[in-house]
């Protein structure tokens, strides 16, 4: 495996797998699986040949990076997390509602 610092590491040119179209799983008649192709990831270069694993793990992690800090970003802003919060509990209430099976019990598995 080769060794590039992150600092002079530049993203290749990529676009949509062909065999999934970008999608990065492969949709068989009665199951589903990664595609083998991209590696599960969607991504191919423009001839359609796989990205280099080291590629992808790079690419992958800044997008996760960059999604991580956006996220943090959003919650800093006043009244998100407490709209958060209100919403996880709605939720929590909303599924517990529906749990509520024959004679308003939860159904135990008798």
């Amino acid at each position: 495996m080769r060794q590039v610092s992150q600092a002079e590491w530049v993203p290749p040119d990529h676009g949509a797998c062909p065999q999934c179209d970008g999608r990065g799983e492969y949709r068989g008649t009665f199951h589903t699986s990664p595609c083998a192709h991209c590696h599960g990831t969607g991504y191919a270069a423009p001839d359609g040949e796989a990205l280099p694993a080291e590629d992808l793990i790079a690419m992958i992690s800044r997008r996760r990076d960059h999604w991580r800090r956006a996220h943090a970003q959003l919650l800093r802003v006043p009244g998100v997390r407490e709209a958060v919060e209100q919403h996880k509990t709605r939720q929590q209430a909303e599924q517990e509602r529906q749990a509520m099976g024959y004679g308003s019990g939860r159904y135990q598995g008798d």
